[in-house]
């Protein structure tokens, strides 16, 4: 699907269908250089069960057009206005890693005209989102140390252990992230690194919360959603056994099982 304000073109995937007025709507946010096919496992259940589905790419990802926002407040402000132009009788905002400060944000200030926002999901978050010096300076000067990097980092193990056979996620993001925007994965690291309205932002959503995390997440601890959540009366956690950092990939029924539960309990 194809969204435009401003001079710019903007894409989200929608699982070939229109969305209808009568249905409740998803949105799913992606990560650090990454795009919207992160979510094929869970995007696509969700558009043939009985929901409007829109996976965006953000700004010059993938198939967007329009420039590299550089603070989660403008990506979310962007998110918002993609939100605003959409439809449904409510709104489920789902994100993973940057994805989820940038959901986290958008809830916060959420604002569509004719329906309310029923839940939130954030998917590898941690806050703050600290990023290494040794990692931002290869996003700078030698993106595809970055992106080795990350793609050690986010797998619970590199040699094996997929849910489908001959199916090999970290190579997979790895071409993904090789295929990004030039400087995305700096942009985006910058922005996760300078975040600093988690607080605020929490004291503003009013919608149930749900936390999801691998165990095994060394690029956003699980303990740091565990702490967040222990905050929230309105928020639950779920820690999934056996993946890291790239959940959805990892354990794609994992989490989407949760997702069903969760956005399913609150329809």
């Amino acid at each position: 699907m194809e969204i435009k304000f401003g001079d710019a073109k903007y894409y989200a995937y929608t699982g070939t269908h229109d969305p209808a007025s009568d249905l409740e709507s998803v949105v799913f946010v992606h990560g650090a250089a990454m795009d919207h096919t992160v979510w094929a496992h869970q995007s696509r259940y969700f558009a043939y069960h009985g929901y409007n589905v829109f996976a965006v790419d953000l700004p010059a990802h993938q198939f967007s057009r329009g420039e590299l926002l550089l603070s989660i407040e403008r990506m979310a402000a962007w998110l918002n206005q993609v939100i605003d132009q959409t439809v449904g009788t409510a709104f489920h905002i789902v994100g993973h890693s940057m994805g989820a400060l940038i959901a986290l944000e958008a809830a916060a200030n959420f604002n569509h005209p004719d329906a309310g926002l029923n839940s939130l999901s954030l998917i590898g978050f941690s806050y703050p989102m600290s990023v290494t010096p040794q990692l931002m300076d290869a996003a700078q000067h030698n993106p595809s140390e970055a992106y080795s990097m990350m793609t050690q980092w986010s797998h619970a193990s590199a040699i094996g252990g997929e849910p489908v056979p001959g199916f090999w996620s970290a190579g997979m993001q790895l071409s993904m992230m090789e295929n990004s925007t030039a400087g995305s994965v700096h942009t985006d690291l910058i922005a996760c690194d300078n975040y600093a309205g988690g607080e605020a932002a929490f004291v503003k959503v009013t919608c149930p919360i749900l936390f999801l995390s691998g165990m095994r997440d060394k690029m956003a601890p699980a303990k740091l959603a565990q702490a967040e959540a222990d905050k929230n009366n309105n928020a639950a956690i779920v820690l999934l056994p056996d993946c890291g950092h790239s959940i959805m990939s990892e354990s794609p029924d994992g989490v989407l099982n949760e997702l069903k539960r969760f956005i399913g309990a609150r329809k």
